[in-house]
């Protein structure tokens, strides 16, 4: 492994394969939840949905510690409009891989409904769970402890998008997300909370992703992905290294190229 060091004020972490980045980001993920409940009792993740986090899920439900869960809470990043045992869903993506193992508690668990009216509500009700969740009284924002991203090859992340003039309003928490570029309608955290989160995990995996991953790390910043800089906290990149394969400078990047193991 070489020495890590900061890239643009941003950790980057390059590993093997898909299997060594999900057992890093599992460690991470407990490490995390075992610090904040030690120190406010406890712990506030939000996760993406996608089909990129669905081995780390699978890894962390078998994590059989009922302290943590019971003392976890778990937000969405962002949902499409559909039905909750739709096949698109981010919430049924989770549930399959992670809430149908882990012993978590069902008030732990906070997503976006989609058995509303329409989008507007839907972002307005997911608005309210997380007031009356977390404390935003320093800013009007909440800060989660822990949010997990991923990248698209458009440079979205969450449901930003770049031809949406709304996702860096600081006054909004949630933002309902219609653009005629999108098969579903969305509800989404915005950028301004992301950014006044703890920490920031961004996991991008594939080939497919590299052209992104270079274009976020290395220059541009007209993709919703690159405006992730947290205020004051703590943003890193945990990348395959198919994504990474077209870094110009992977010498400034911290290389995994042995095995992580994790004892759950």
């Amino acid at each position: 492994m070489r020495n890590r060091i900061m890239a643009n004020n941003r950790k980057v972490l390059i590993f093997e394969n898909t299997h060594t980045l999900a057992n890093a980001l599992v460690k991470k993920f407990v490490e995390l939840a075992q610090y904040y409940i030690a120190k406010e009792g406890r712990f506030t993740a939000v996760f993406s949905g996608g089909p990129t986090p669905a081995e780390f899920f699978s890894k962390l439900s078998s994590m059989e510690d009922f302290r943590i869960w019971q003392r976890t809470h778990i937000f969405m990043v962002d949902e499409r409009f559909v039905p909750a045992d739709h096949h698109e869903s981010n919430f049924k993506l989770m549930k399959d891989n992670l809430f149908n193992f882990a012993n978590i508690p069902a008030q732990n668990i906070h997503s976006i409904n989609t058995d509303c009216k329409n989008i507007n509500v839907a972002a307005e009700e997911y608005k309210k769970e997380i007031v009356q969740n977390l404390d935003c009284s320093q800013n009007g924002l909440p800060s989660f402890d822990l949010i997990m991203l991923g990248v698209g090859e458009d440079g979205h992340s969450a449901s930003l998008f770049s031809d949406d003039k709304n996702i860096n309003d600081p006054r909004r928490v949630t933002l309902p997300v219609s653009l005629n570029h999108l098969k579903r309608e969305r509800v989404t955290l915005t950028l301004p909370v992301i950014n006044n989160a703890k920490h920031v995990y961004f996991q991008v995996q594939g080939l497919h992703k590299a052209d992104i991953v270079k274009a976020v790390l290395e220059g541009s910043t007209d993709y919703p992905a690159a405006g992730v800089r947290p205020a004051n906290g703590e943003l890193v990149f945990f990348l395959d290294k198919k994504a990474s394969h077209k870094l110009s400078y992977k010498d400034d990047y911290t290389l995994y190229d042995e095995a992580i193991s994790v004892n759950l």
